[in-house]
C-alpha cells in the first residue's frame, strides 16, 4: 500500500480548493437592511401654526421681507419637543419665503397647498435648511422649492448632520440647487413617501444621499433629478443597515453605492425598485445609469453585503455596474473590495443605444465577488470586466475578462415581472 503524505503545499492548494467548491455552490448571506421595524409616519402634535402671507405666484421675484424671521422663531420655540411647526394658507396666500433656517429635535409640516422657497438670499449659504438633534421630520404634503433654477450658487436644499430618529414623509421637493436631502451622521432615518422632481438636465442634485449612517429606510419614494437617485457614501464613519424599497427613479444616475467608501459601508438591501432612464420632461439622464457600485483608490474602502432584489429598468444605458476604477474622489485613500454582492432579479428593456454592464475588479488580490441571479437583460454587452469572481444562476450575461472566473450556484427566485 502507497501512503500519500501532503506537504504544506498541496494542503493549501486542497483547502483553496474546497473553498472554492463550497463558495460555487452557495449563495452569500443576503442583506436584511435596516434592523429596525418600520411603519409609516404620523404627523406629530402641533406646537405652532403659521399662515401663510404671500403667494406662489411671487415665485420669480420673491418679497424683499420674507419669512425668516417668524419661521426661525416659531423653530426655536418648538426645539427638542419632537411637536411641529404647521405651515398653512391663509386664503389666496399659500407660500413662504425664507432664508435659511435651522431646526433641532422638532417637525416642520407644510400644508397641502402650500410652498415653502427659499428666497435670492439663501444662496450664500451651504443649505436651505439645516437640522440637527433627535426626532425632527420634514413631512408634507406640500412642497419645499429651493428655486435652484433662478438662484446662484450650489446650496443643498436639506441638510440633516449628526440626526437619530429622522423622518422625511409625503413632501414634496423641487428644485434643490445641489443635494435634495443629505442626511449624515446618526442612526435611524426614514424616508417615506418622498417626492423630488427635478429636471435630469441639473448638476450635481442628488436625490437622497445617506452618509455615514446606521438603520435608515427609503420607501416609496419618487426620485428625479440631475445626479444619483439614491446613493450611500461613508465621508464621516461607516454606513450599515440600509434598506432602499419601492422606489421610482426618473432620469438620474441610478441606485448608487460610493464614491466614498473609505469608512466602509455594509449590509445594504435595495429591494423593488424600478428605473427610467429620461426625466417626466423626456430629458435623457446625463449619466444613465442603473445597479451602481463605485469607488477608487483615493476614497476606497470595503462594500460588503450588499443585495439588490427585483430591479426594473426601461431607458437605462449602464445597466449593471460595479468599478472600483471609478476616477479620483475626495476622502481617505484606501483599496476598493466589493465582497458578497447579490443581484437577484433584474430586467431591462428599451436600454439605450450602447447599453453595457461593467463588472471590474480592483486587482488579482482584491476580486468582485458578486452573484447574478434571474438576469435578463436585452443589452447584454459587457465593458471593462476584470478580477472578478461571478457566481451565476439564470442569468444571460456573462463577465468575461482578465482574471474574471464565472462558476454556477444553486439559486433561487425568477426574473421580475415589470410594469413600466
Amino acid at each position: 500500500m502507497t501512503t500519500s503524505i501532503l506537504t504544506p503545499r498541496s494542503v493549501a492548494i486542497v483547502s483553496a480548493f474546497v473553498i472554492s467548491a463550497a463558495h460555487a455552490a452557495t449563495v452569500p448571506p443576503l442583506a436584511t437592511g435596516d434592523s429596525r421595524t418600520v411603519n409609516q409616519p404620523v404627523l406629530p402634535a402641533v406646537c405652532s401654526t403659521l399662515s401663510a402671507q404671500f403667494s406662489t405666484s411671487q415665485r420669480s421675484s420673491p418679497p424683499g421681507t420674507d419669512d425668516t424671521a417668524r419661521l426661525q422663531a416659531a423653530l426655536n420655540t418648538c426645539a427638542g419637543s419632537g411637536k411641529s411647526v404647521v405651515l398653512a394658507a391663509s386664503g389666496s396666500h399659500n407660500a413662504f419665503y425664507t432664508n435659511s433656517l435651522t431646526m433641532n429635535g422638532q417637525a416642520l409640516v407644510v400644508n397641502s397647498g402650500v410652498t415653502l422657497f427659499g428666497n435670492n438670499s439663501y444662496s450664500s449659504a451651504s443649505q436651505l435648511i439645516s437640522v440637527t438633534g433627535t426626532n425632527a421630520a420634514i413631512m408634507g404634503p406640500g412642497t419645499i422649492d429651493g428655486r435652484g433654477d433662478l438662484i446662484s450658487g450650489t446650496p443643498r436644499l436639506i441638510n440633516a448632520k449628526n440626526v437619530n430618529n429622522f423622518t422625511a414623509f409625503n413632501v414634496t421637493l423641487t428644485h434643490g440647487a445641489k443635494m435634495h436631502l443629505y442626511v449624515e451622521s446618526g442612526s435611524g432615518f426614514t424616508a417615506w413617501g418622498v417626492q423630488i422632481r427635478t429636471p435630469a438636465t441639473t448638476k450635481n442634485t442628488d436625490g437622497i444621499d445617506i452618509d455615514s449612517y446606521t438603520n435608515a429606510t427609503v420607501i416609496n419614494c419618487f426620485v428625479e433629478d440631475g445626479d444619483d437617485g439614491i446613493v450611500v457614501k461613508t465621508n464621516s464613519s461607516s454606513a450599515s443597515n440600509i434598506t432602499i424599497k419601492n422606489n421610482t427613479l426618473h432620469g438620474t444616475h441610478g441606485l448608487s453605492i460610493g464614491s466614498q467608501t473609505f469608512h466602509g459601508v455594509t449590509n445594504v438591501l435595495f429591494t423593488g425598485n424600478t428605473m427610467f432612464g429620461t426625466d417626466e420632461f423626456g430629458n435623457t439622464a446625463t449619466d444613465n445609469n442603473g445597479i451602481r457600485i463605485k469607488s477608487d483608490p483615493t476614497c476606497g474602502g470595503p462594500v460588503k453585503q450588499v443585495t439588490f432584489l427585483n430591479t426594473c429598468m426601461t431607458g437605462v444605458k449602464h445597466l449593471i455596474q460595479f468599478n472600483t476604477h471609478y476616477g479620483s474622489c475626495s476622502g481617505s485613500a484606501g483599496t476598493p473590495l466589493f465582497t458578497d454582492i447579490v443581484v437577484n432579479g433584474v430586467k431591462t428593456v428599451s436600454s439605450q443605444s450602447g447599453a453595457y454592464s461593467m463588472f471590474n475588479g480592483f486587482d488579482s488580490s482584491h476580486l468582485l465577488d458578486v452573484t447574478l441571479e434571474n438576469i435578463s437583460l436585452d443589452k447584454t454587452t459587457q465593458m471593462s470586466d476584470q478580477d472578478a469572481r461571478v457566481g451565476l444562476f439564470n442569468s444571460n450575461i456573462t463577465p468575461s475578462g482578465t482574471g474574471v472566473t464565472t462558476f454556477s450556484v444553486t439559486g433561487s427566485g425568477s426574473v421580475p415581472s415589470c410594469s413600466f
